[in-house]
């Protein structure tokens, strides 16, 4: 909710507008409850929960609040400042009364670091905070544009931007309450009077919009992997470990337990996000709703861990089989007895090279390990934007158009959305200390990450860059020997024929195959991604441990979020075409 305070409403505009968000309330909860009826398989069970976020200024704040309180909504409250600086500010005894009475009914309190002294800053961070947490704004709001900060029409512009739809209650009660969503309009970047996006409120508007803030893509594709996701059952044991044992043939790390079961990756999640509550929200004393994010986030993450395994041990069976076989093939020229024996198991290799293909391709390791990884990452950072109270993750879809295009993007704005409100008080102090923890548990661990693996990858890179050179170095030598011998009439040639022809033949098909994991995993283009990423982070991390002010550290926590998640996309648009045909 945002509108007019008291002293800008006339005697006659309070029933008129009390009687209009009624109307508006009502709508909305039909339409919510319609669809959920229409739509069970989508959420969870049990019925709607509305919820209604209000900094419950005296006037518009305190009438819709009130009416919403009445109809059954849960309020959550934010506050521009500590409540009882801000209970002094309001308008009279009656408002200060009724702000007690709403307090008593909220179900949470956010209190913001701003000062009463200069409260326009502090009413732009309560509206960039209320934004951050809604799916639709109520405006009661004259349409005109910004005349100054903190004002309806900055926040009504800034929901706008972001995607969020706006209700529009005008006072004039000769105009029509419309309702404002750039997606009407999805075509280009939109501004809050223009009349593109702007419909009148009814029933099949408010449907319409709730479609599509609440359902699932339709398009089928995203119908199939989202029935997918939501059908998966987690592995204990990994059985595919060609990945993690080419890893430790190379010498990049040692093989451990942690290569056959998911346990490793459940207790990290759990100790990890055990010490960010403890360094982040405990220590602030702030209630940050982030239990249910943590189990989305290490289910996701978990299952990701799992495929990824998978499909990198998937290619790497195809390419060293497909390299071996050709070896079987040339080594019947040593053991001629053995010709058929060396026949039977090359058709087993190329049998067990079509068959790993035709799973992997069937079962889909490849799309389920990017989509859960490009889920994963997108939760994650969504602990400290929301622990922040004033910071958001980017809006589904595009700019144009914030409408969920794939099923990630809706499951984790549902995440959000199910999350609610955090409570607790932001003081200056708290807004500082939050952003060095921020820096310290999210930030900074992300960055190590992106360096660790950098350095990784790169030397997995290199050392398979190194053992192609060497069984190409091999086949030359063998071949200038051969060369050699052949000139001169050496015997050598006739007796160790058979064994340079394995080699002249056989090594470069292992070397093949070696180039063709580097390709096919792009290890290389990872390393100098993670690395880019690495850099970016560490400048985000060196302004967090300044003393931030609250905006400044959303700013930079939105930010990372941003960055993180651009380094996932480029990452998946070169992945995606990869998949284990052996076409």
């Amino acid at each position: 909710m945002t509108g007019h305070r008291a002293d800008a409403l006339e005697a006659g505009d309070v029933e008129r507008l009390r009687e209009r968000v009624r109307e508006t309330l009502l709508l909305i909860e039909q339409a919510g409850r319609a669809l959920l009826e229409r739509e069970q398989d989508c959420f969870a069970p049990g019925p709607p929960r509305l919820r209604f976020v209000s900094p419950i200024a005296d006037g518009t704040d305190q009438i819709a609040a009130e009416l919403a309180v009445e109809l059954g909504w849960e309020l959550q409250a934010i506050l521009p400042f500590a409540r009882e600086h801000y209970r002094e500010s309001l308008a009279n005894h009656g408002a200060r009364e009724r702000f007690d009475a709403l307090l008593q009914h909220s179900t949470c309190a956010l209190e913001l670091p701003g000062d009463p002294n200069d409260s326009l800053d502090a009413y732009v961070m309560t509206g960039r905070a209320t934004v951050a947490h809604c799916d639709v704004l109520i405006a009661v709001w004259d349409g005109k544009p910004p005349r100054g900060r903190g004002g309806t029409a900055e926040v009504v512009q800034l929901a706008l931007t972001r995607g969020t739809a706006i209700v529009h209650l005008p006072l004039d009660p000769k105009s029509e309450t419309r309702v404002l969503w750039s997606a009407f309009d999805p075509t280009v970047v939109t501004v809050a009077d223009d009349p593109s996006v702007a419909r009148p409120l009814d029933a099949d508007h408010v449907d319409t919009l709730l479609t599509g803030l609440l359902m699932p893509p339709p398009d089928p594709d995203e119908q199939h992997f989202l029935k997918r996701f939501l059908r998966e059952r987690l592995r204990q044991i990994r059985a595919r470990i060609e990945y993690p044992l080419l890893l430790t043939a190379a010498g990049v790390r040692r093989f451990s337990t942690r290569d056959l079961t998911d346990r490793h990756s459940a207790k990290m999640i759990s100790e990890e996000w055990q010490r960010y509550r403890a360094g982040c929200v405990d220590a602030h004393n702030i209630m940050a709703p982030i239990d249910l994010l943590e189990q989305a986030y290490s289910w996701a993450d978990r299952l990701a861990t799992h495929f990824a395994q998978t499909y990198r041990s998937g290619h790497i069976f195809n390419f060293l089989l497909g390299g071996v076989a050709v070896c079987l093939g040339l080594s019947a020229f040593m053991a001629p007895h053995l010709k058929f024996d060396f026949a039977a198991i090359e058709m087993l290799i190329t049998l067990a090279i079509i068959i790993n293909a035709k799973v992997g391709t069937r079962l889909e390791w490849h799309r389920r390990w990017l989509d859960y990884r490009q889920l994963a990452e997108r939760l994650r950072p969504m602990r400290s934007l929301k622990l922040l109270g004033i910071a958001a993750p980017d809006p589904p879809g595009t700019e144009t158009n914030p409408v969920p295009r794939r099923w990630i993007d809706w499951y984790a704005s549902g995440i959000w959305r199910a999350m609610g409100c955090t409570s607790g008080t932001i003081d200056r102090t708290c807004a500082a200390r939050l952003g060095q923890a921020i820096a310290d548990h999210e930030v900074g661990p992300q960055m190590s990450y992106h360096e660790r693996n950098a350095l990784q990858i790169e030397l997995l890179d290199h050392r398979l860059e190194q053992i192609g050179t060497v069984l190409f170095a091999a086949t030359l030598i063998v071949s200038i020997a051969t060369l050699i011998g052949l000139a001169l009439g050496a015997n050598f040639v006739n007796v160790y024929g058979n064994w340079f022809t394995l080699v002249s033949a056989g090594f470069p098909a292992l070397g093949t195959a070696v180039f063709g994991i580097r390709f096919q995993a792009d290890f290389g283009g990872d390393a100098v991604r993670s690395m880019a990423t690495a850099n970016t982070l560490r400048q985000i991390d060196e302004e967090l441990r300044k003393d931030v002010t609250l905006s400044r550290a959303a700013d930079l926590a939105e930010q990372a979020a941003r960055i993180m998640l651009s380094d996932l996309d480029e990452w998946r648009l070169v992945n995606q075409q990869r998949d284990l045909s052996v076409g």
